[in-house]
């Protein structure tokens, strides 16, 4: 398999596909009885729910609560230099936070996720921050750290709340909204007419997600291991099977960035990218079907739900226009702001739908 790493050319790191997962119960168990002396690098909540898993106390524990690179020197500053291996355990920001430990530390890492709710899981590249703000537009500017596989232990994963699983099908979904500003454009003669051939497969794909994904759930309605799978499958296939073209933005999903920047604070990146695809296609007038297979598939979207407070959102979206000019996104978010009396509207809509 493949594997690379650097501070610089992030856009190299390993294809999702070449990506090793393993499933199982009791995995975590079982593979850290074989480890060598090795750190964790996590957060308090997700150690809390994993330290009774491991078979034994690691050389050295860092706890992380942002992926400012400040933050992140001093986490790996704090663990011992004679470990043989990084463990990343947690959701995307202990992962990312474990990809620059073990780049800093050059050692190989594994990642242990107890939630299944973002694409740190199976990419290498992680973002520079400075605070909650990201620097750099990504691509080459960004490092990236492979890393050896992932170990997907449903006994572990599944004590985490459901919404923090199904956010990971929000991250997916999410990107009908490119699909749906590609049409809104090409109707207005301001993009080519819409290619079916490249647009097709990937609704397609959005629908069997959704039309799946309740089937696996128990009789009351909880999250199963073939529930974990299930999303943990869309995470790992996503970028082979999304829809891309420079005329289907990804607009929705850069919510969450524009987020962070203007509130300084982190909610659920699944949930986010959720909530932005849907004002996107709220925008377009296509919203109904990208909504219902939300609900479907337990994503949490609605910004009550998410605990996001009117005057949030309304701050957020205001400053739509600077942050995609910015990132160079073209998006209706950006032309067609969601501001003012058009605001109004939208909170009306998404808080009653």
């Amino acid at each position: 398999m493949r594997s690379g790493r650097g501070w610089t050319g992030g856009n190299q790191f390993r294809p999702a596909r070449e990506v090793e997962i393993k499933y199982g119960h009791g995995l975590l168990g079982d593979e850290s009885s074989k480890w060598p002396r090795n750190v964790v690098v996590t957060t308090p909540t997700a150690w809390k729910t994993a330290r009774p898993h491991i078979s034994h106390e690691p050389a050295g524990v860092g706890f992380v609560s942002m992926l400012d690179w400040d933050h992140l020197e001093e986490t790996s500053n704090s663990l011992p230099d004679d470990a043989e291996l990084v463990v990343g355990v947690g959701g995307g920001t202990a992962l990312d936070a474990s990809k620059y430990v073990a780049l800093k530390k050059d050692l190989p890492l594994i990642l242990v996720p107890t939630v299944v709710s973002t694409g740190a899981i199976i990419h290498g590249i992680f973002g520079i921050w400075k605070g909650h703000n990201l620097i750099g537009g990504g691509g080459s500017d960004w490092p990236y750290c492979d890393f050896d596989h992932v170990l997907v232990d449903y006994d572990l994963i599944l004590e985490a709340p459901w919404n923090l699983n199904t956010a990971g099908i929000g991250d997916v979904l999410c990107m009908y909204s490119g699909i749906s500003e590609w049409r809104y454009r090409a109707g207005l003669g301001e993009a080519p007419t819409v290619d079916e051939r490249l647009v097709q497969p990937a609704i397609d794909y959005y629908r069997q997600i959704s039309s799946e994904f309740p089937k696996t759930l128990d009789r009351v309605g909880h999250l199963t291991p073939d529930s974990v799978g299930l999303i943990m499958k869309s995470i790992h296939e996503r970028d082979d099977r999304q829809l891309v073209s420079p005329h289907a933005p990804g607009g929705g999903h850069g919510l969450c960035g524009l987020l962070e920047k203007v509130l300084d604070t982190g909610l659920i990146h699944g949930e986010v990218a959720a909530l932005g695809a849907v004002a996107v296609c709220w925008a377009t007038g296509d919203y109904q079907e990208l909504m219902q297979q939300l609900d479907d598939c337990k994503v949490r979207f609605r910004p009550t739900d998410m605990g996001l407070k009117r005057s949030q959102l309304r701050d957020v979206l205001e400053h739509g226009p600077q942050w995609y000019t910015s990132q160079d996104v073209t998006t209706i978010l950006k032309s067609e702001p969601i501001v003012g009396d058009r605001f109004d509207e939208f909170w009306e809509f998404i808080t009653t739908h």
